[in-house]
C-alpha cells in the first residue's frame, strides 16, 4: 500500500505543480526526491501515527522507500511536543498524549538528511457513531454498506477505512503426515485445514451531506464481494472505521480519489488542485505531499456466516487442481489407481485422508501442499481474538 500511495502523489504532485509550491517536473521518471507524509492523531487514546517514504514514478515496479530514522514531533497550540518512535521503517506513533478537544495539533519532520517539514495546525474534527453495518446481496455480488449521521451537524465530511477478516478451509482434509518414511496421525496442533486471513482496505472512502437536506448517511457503499469468493465459503467479518474530517481534509482526499481513478491516460480529467497540509521549511528543500489529519476514530464489526446468505450463495467453488486426489496404495494391486505404495513414503508427500475396503486400510489419499495446507493462500492457523 505505501509503494501505491507514494505513486499516487507522485502523480498527483507532477500534475498539479504548484499545489504546495511552485515545482517543475523532473525530466527523467528516476529523478524523484519527494517526501511522502501519511499522519493522523487519534484523540481515543491520544494515539498519533505518521508514515514517510519516499515517492517513486508511476511506471516503477518497485516498492517505495521508507523514509527512516527521521525525528517527528507532535506540538500543539499550547507549546506542548511529544517525539513519535519508529516503530517499523518509515512508520511512527506516540501513544498516551493527553487530548484536548478545543487544541490545535501538528507535526514537525526533521529527515535524516537535515530537511524539515511541518503540518499546518489542525483542530479536533468530531466523529458521530456509525449507526449501523449492514449488507445486500444482488444476482453476483454482496455489497457492505454503512449508515450514520449527526443532527448538531458539526461534521458533514467522513471517510471510511475497514478490514476484512474471513475463516476458510483447505480443499483437501489432511489427516496424516509422514515422519521419515512412516505415515502417522496428525496431532490437534498439527492441523493445517482452517485458517483466517485479513485484508485492510486500500480505496479511498469518503462521504459528505453538504448537498443534503439532512446530515445523514444512508446505505453508503463500502466494500464488495463477488458470488463464489472464498470470503464467503466459512465465515466473514469486516470491522469498519469511520472519522470526521475537515472540509480541507476531504478536498484533498476528494481530489486524491478522482486522481486514482483517472491515472489510465493523458486524455482522462485531471484534478486542478490537491491541497495536503504539509510544508517545507526551507523552500530549497525537497518538495513534500501527504496531509495530518486530526479527529476521533469510531468503529463497529459484523459477521457474516454461510449460513445468513441466499441459498443461492450457500456453495463453494472446487479448487482446481486437488479433485480427483491421487492415492498412496498400502500394498500393489490393493487399489486400481495407485501413485505409490506405503514403502514410496518421504516426508516430501502430502497425505490426505485414509481409504477403506471393509475393515481394512487400502490406501491413503495423495494430495499437494496448494490442495491441504490453507497457509498457501495467505492464511494463518491462528484464530483471532474477536473471532466467535
Amino acid at each position: 500500500m505505501r509503494g501505491e500511495w507514494s505513486k499516487l502523489l507522485l502523480f498527483v504532485s507532477l500534475v498539479c505543480g504548484g499545489c504546495l509550491d511552485p515545482y517543475s517536473p523532473p525530466v527523467s521518471e528516476t529523478d524523484v526526491d519527494i517526501l511522502v507524509v501519511d499522519g493522523f492523531f487519534d484523540t481515543n487514546g491520544g494515539i498519533a501515527t505518521v508514515v514517510l517514504s519516499k515517492a517513486i514514478p508511476l511506471s516503477s515496479t518497485e516498492e517505495a522507500d521508507a523514509e527512516t530514522d527521521a525525528t517527528v514531533t507532535l506540538l500543539d497550540d499550547a507549546g506542548s511536543n511529544y517525539q513519535l518512535h519508529e516503530d517499523s521503517a518509515g512508520h511512527y506513533s506516540v501513544t498516551g498524549v493527553p487530548v484536548h478537544t478545543d487544541a490545535q495539533y501538528r507535526i514537525h519532520i526533521r529527515t535524516q538528511a537535515g530537511n524539515e517539514y511541518q503540518s499546518s495546525l489542525m483542530g479536533v474534527y468530531p466523529t458521530p457513531p456509525i449507526d449501523s453495518v449492514g449488507w445486500i446481496t444482488d444476482d453476483d455480488e454482496l455489497t457492505i454498506r454503512v449508515n450514520t449521521h449527526d443532527f448538531s451537524n458539526k461534521t458533514k465530511y467522513f471517510r471510511w477505512t475497514y478490514e476484512e477478516t474471513w475463516a476458510y478451509h483447505a480443499a483437501v482434509l489432511s489427516q496424516y503426515k509422514v515422519v521419515g518414511r512412516n505415515w502417522v496421525d496428525r496431532q490437534p496442533d498439527e492441523m493445517i485445514f482452517y485458517c483466517w486471513n485479513s485484508q485492510p482496505s486500500t480505496n479511498i472512502i469518503i462521504g459528505s451531506t453538504v448537498r443534503l437536506s439532512e446530515n445523514i448517511i444512508s446505505q453508503a457503499p463500502l466494500a464488495y464481494i463477488k458470488k463464489g469468493s472464498q470470503k464467503l465459503g466459512m465465515k466473514y467479518s469486516i470491522l469498519v472505521s469511520q472519522r470526521g474530517l475537515s472540509e480541507e481534509e476531504y478536498t484533498y482526499l476528494e481530489q486524491l480519489k478522482k486522481t486514482t481513478e483517472s491515472v489510465g491516460g493523458l486524455f482522462d480529467p485531471q484534478p486542478s488542485q490537491v491541497p495536503g497540509n504539509i510544508q517545507r521549511l526551507d523552500p530549497s528543500t525537497p518538495l513534500a505531499v501527504g496531509f495530518f489529519g486530526v479527529g476521533n476514530t469510531v468503529k463497529q464489526r459484523i459477521f457474516i456466516s454461510i449460513s445468513d446468505l441466499p441459498d443461492e450463495w450457500q456453495f463453494s467453488v472446487p479448487q482446481g487442481g486437488c479433485y480427483p486426489p491421487d492415492t498412496v496404495c498400502a500394498a500393489p494391486g490393493s487399489l486400481k489407481i495407485c501413485t505409490m505404495t506405503f514403502a514410496d513414503l518421504n516426508e516430501g508427500v502430502m497425505l490426505g485422508s485414509a481409504i477403506y475396503k471393509g475393515i481394512s486400510l487400502v490406501g491413503i489419499t495423495l494430495t499437494s501442499p496448494s490442495c491441504a495446507d490453507c497457509r498457501t493462500q495467505g492464511g494463518v492457523l491462528t484464530k483471532p481474538d474477536f473471532w466467535p
